[in-house]
């Protein structure tokens, strides 16, 4: 009689273990999720999930893999998936609210960017003025500083710059009639990257060059900017302003769009540069934002408008006596600095602060000084696999006469435009 109740309640076990675990395969799922995004994201392994079952309101959290995906076991019934990764000013999110989950499977989320102003990211420096060595007019040694004057690490992935279609020593015409909404771009030239590529931490700044080569090796008033942390590059420059050569240890910029197509800070200043970060990817930005004129031949033409909204920082610069109507709104920039000239090696500095932080009052005219000699910024360390500086073939027949102060050789400008 023990042995038959030993045998009966084993049998018992047995039929609970089994009917257990049928049930609890017959109640959970696999699911392998994968997250996409329109962007270029090459590493998703920053980026989590997060599945919610809604009558518990349990919670799961996971790490995705580089390639974006990952898998999780959950009971089945009914979740929000959402997947997303952000940093202070760049965020990437997606969702699926109320999935029914029946079935092991697999399930796609696709995430979006959206971009807020990375606050604190002002310029430090512009050189646009120029300098003349042995009666030769340089500019391939014009370059600007952005730095992080805010409290937190900010990314400057996305940051793009420009200077306005209006040049200030011009009346007010159909560029201006847009102020102070939005102002008129002549180029947009982008920092690279997904959003996470170039953290810039409070008190740290970012060098962009037109050309990353030791100028000073050719001229005497020019300066070394190998150093610099990105530079312009135009393999397709119009030929009549020369040819532009690579530095392969320094990384590009983006270049989406000039009206000269070439880029240019005039070297009077009359151009205010600013930079902005687009609220979309820069293909969307610009087929919402095109803005059509016409010139003085009756020509229609195109550039594109920014937001003021979006607008990180600009300063109006210009040319001294000259400003007759300003390029950037009040918002942007409440007052003005200016050069005495054209080509007087004069730097425009922002003056420096408390702590790490330097003066921004959003008044160009008490927060700027104009400094007579730029700062040089020499390699940092050599390349293992380049030896030397690249060197700009730019001829003087070609570069220093078509182009020796900016837009007036330029045919689209204000001065060329309907009033």
């Amino acid at each position: 009689m023990l042995f038959k109740n030993n045998l009966l309640a084993l049998s018992l076990i047995a039929g609970i273990l089994f009917f257990g675990s049928c049930k609890k395969t017959d109640e959970t799922a696999t699911l392998t999720i994968q997250v996409t995004s329109d962007e270029n994201v090459s590493d998703y392994s920053k980026f989590t999930v997060e599945i919610k079952e809604l009558r518990t309101l349990k919670i799961i959290m996971k790490e995705l893999d580089a390639k974006g995906t990952c898998q999780v076991t959950v009971d089945k019934g009914t979740y929000t998936l959402s997947a997303g990764w952000q940093n202070v000013n760049v965020k990437y999110f997606g969702t699926k609210e109320n999935y029914s989950v029946t079935q092991s499977e697999t399930v796609n989320i696709k995430v979006v960017r959206s971009v807020t102003k990375p606050e604190g990211l002002v310029f430090k420096e512009i050189f646009f003025n120029g300098e003349t060595n042995s009666g030769q007019m340089m500019h391939p040694d014009q370059y600007f500083v952005l730095y992080n004057n805010g409290d937190e690490t900010v990314y400057a992935d996305g940051v793009t710059f420009s200077v306005s279609a209006h040049a200030n020593w011009s009346e007010a015409d159909v560029f201006t009639a847009l102020l102070p909404g939005e102002v008129v771009a002549a180029q947009f030239y982008s920092i690279p990257g997904n959003g996470k590529d170039y953290p810039v931490e409070p008190g740290k700044q970012i060098v962009v060059a037109r050309t990353a080569i030791d100028h000073s090796k050719e001229y005497e008033n020019a300066v070394d900017l190998s150093g610099a942390d990105f530079e312009i590059y135009e393999p397709d420059m119009p030929a009549q302003y020369g040819t532009d050569v690579d530095n392969p240890d320094v990384p590009n910029l983006i270049a989406h769009f000039s009206v000269w197509g070439i880029f240019n800070m005039h070297p009077r200043g009359p151009l205010a540069p600013f930079i902005f970060i687009p609220e979309t990817d820069m293909k969307t930005f610009m087929e919402n934002n095109k803005f059509e004129y016409k010139t003085k031949k009756g020509e229609t033409k195109f550039t594109y408008k920014v937001p003021a909204g979006l607008i990180i920082d600009g300063i109006e610069t210009g040319n001294e006596g000259f400003l007759k109507v300003k390029s950037l709104p009040a918002s942007v920039d409440q007052g003005s600095i200016t050069v005495t000239g054209c080509h007087r090696q004069e730097l425009i500095r922002r003056k420096a602060g408390q702590g790490h932080k330097l003066q921004d009052t959003n008044n160009s005219s008490v927060d700027c000084e104009r400094v007579k000699g730029q700062t040089s910024f020499p390699k940092k360390q050599k390349s293992s696999q380049h030896s030397g500086i690249l060197r700009r073939p730019i001829t003087t027949s070609s570069y220093y006469k078509q182009f020796p102060c900016g837009v007036d050789e330029f045919e689209n400008s204000s001065s060329n435009i309907l009033k």
